[in-house]
């Protein structure tokens, strides 16, 4: 198998009936459009963003393409299409890259984009995925992280922590008995939130994906807007699984808001539309929970359930590298 045969056997099919994929026949994609378009781009790393040796190839292919598309659902935008980025090790196999395939056709199908372009690489390191997502939005009306106002309630989807708990799982970093291991499908395939995504847009002043952690995403929307925040720790919703593992002293309250991998949203939203947004996300079957307020603060704080005076909110994921030397 070389990359001819990647090309023609596994990826053109995937942008069959999108005509500015040109058959992935060219080495760009031509994508007139009348609208906006909200573009952006991720990687999946093995062994950074996933344990080595955990996930199946269709479980790569689809998490790569769900995590991109949640950065749409924060802009409000519908998805139109993506360009893959493929660094493959010299193991790879015809299965794994059939599988791999059927994975990416399975989700874009799902959720209505086609493939557009790419490239693909043999590299002597891990397997890496990136993707490069484009969706639609009406001109002028795409939710931009930079918006939130003093006053605003913080609202976010879904619950917080079950992807973190899921990967500790996966890793066995959890006792047996931890009751964790339905938390582990939320890891390896999040829900992008896209139909909230486009409803809220007219509602909020700003939005993120919750990708880093609840609270490092708090901060990076209200850094975003000179703004700061207080976070209500009591009020961050958890799913009974992931209740039940702080309730038994695997994990704390404050790591699940610090984990990262939740792909829910974080809305900063007037508090005059706050009822209406959580009606708005109840009619799409979604929970949505105030956590917090903007404030005119320097920074975001915390505010624990015991009561106790507002800390500083720490912690999320951040890549970093060697400080250099001399």
């Amino acid at each position: 198998m070389d990359e001819h045969d990647i090309l023609t056997r596994y990826l053109r099919p995937l942008a069959a009936g999108f005509a500015p994929a040109g058959g992935l026949l060219d080495d760009a994609a031509v994508v007139q459009c009348s609208e906006a378009l909200a573009i952006s781009t991720d990687t999946l790393v093995e062994g950074v963003h996933f344990p080595s040796g955990t996930l199946s190839a269709e479980q790569v292919a689809r998490r790569a393409l769900r995590v991109n598309l949640s950065d749409l659902a924060a802009s409000g935008a519908a998805p139109l299409c993506y360009f893959l980025s493929l660094q493959l090790p010299p193991t790879t196999d015809v299965n794994w890259m059939s599988a791999f395939a059927a994975g990416l056709r399975q989700d874009q199908e799902q959720f209505g984009l086609h493939l557009a372009g790419g490239d693909t690489v043999r590299t002597p390191g891990p397997l890496a995925v990136s993707l490069t997502v484009m969706g639609r939005v009406a001109r002028g009306d795409a939710l931009p992280r930079a918006g939130a106002r003093t006053g605003d309630t913080l609202l976010v989807t879904g619950t917080i922590g079950d992807a973190h708990v899921g990967r500790l799982q996966m890793e066995g970093r959890l006792p047996a008995d931890a009751g964790a291991e339905a938390l582990a499908e939320r890891f390896l395939l999040p829900t992008p939130r896209l139909e909230i995504g486009r409803n809220l847009a007219p509602l909020a002043h700003a939005a993120i994906d919750v990708s880093d952690g609840l609270t490092a995403d708090v901060r990076n929307l209200c850094v975003a807007a000179g703004k700061g925040a207080r976070i209500w720790l009591a009020k961050v919703p958890l799913s009974e699984g992931a209740r039940s593992v702080v309730k038994r002293g695997h994990v704390t309250l404050e790591e699940l808001t610090t984990g990262g991998d939740d792909y829910e949203l974080l809305f900063s939203v007037p508090q005059h539309a706050v009822r209406e947004a959580i009606e708005t996300a109840a009619e799409s079957s979604v929970m949505m929970t105030a956590i917090g307020e903007v404030m005119d603060l320097e920074e975001v704080t915390i505010l624990a359930p015991d009561g106790g005076a507002p800390r500083a909110a720490r912690g999320g994921y951040v890549h970093a590298w060697a400080k250099p030397t001399g």
